[in-house]
């Protein structure tokens, strides 16, 4: 399970700086992230383009500036393994912008999913 727990932190940290980068290489080809307001699903493929809105969005909301590298906390964090794959939740918060809870997922060293609420 510590290539799960490695693609968990890396992911984390590709949130927590603001990166897309980090969080793009470590998301399965099957990636998607959801759960949002008013947001339909993201895949990897669309990813990027998500990323440049969403960062835009929350700077004009009040949150961290889109070239910040400090974007997103972490609390109260959970991980289980569940069969071969490991699953975190926990909580995450935007300064200035906006907070919820979320859930993820590893499998074979990749991120296959989150969902986010606020």
């Amino acid at each position: 399970m510590s290539r799960n727990n490695d693609a968990l932190d890396s992911y984390s940290l590709g949130w927590a700086r603001g990166d897309s980068s980090i969080i793009y290489k470590i998301a399965d080809d099957s990636y998607t992230f959801s759960g949002l307001p008013n947001m339909e699903p993201v895949d990897k493929l669309n990813f990027k383009m998500f990323w440049v809105n969403f960062r835009s969005n929350v700077e004009d909301g009040g949150g961290p500036k889109a070239t910040s590298s400090e974007f997103m906390k972490f609390k109260n964090v959970i991980r289980r393994e569940v069969g071969d794959a490991l699953v975190e939740s926990g909580q995450w918060e935007v300064p200035g912008f906006a907070a919820g809870l979320y859930i993820s997922m590893a499998r074979d060293g990749r991120v296959m999913w989150e969902e986010a609420t606020m």
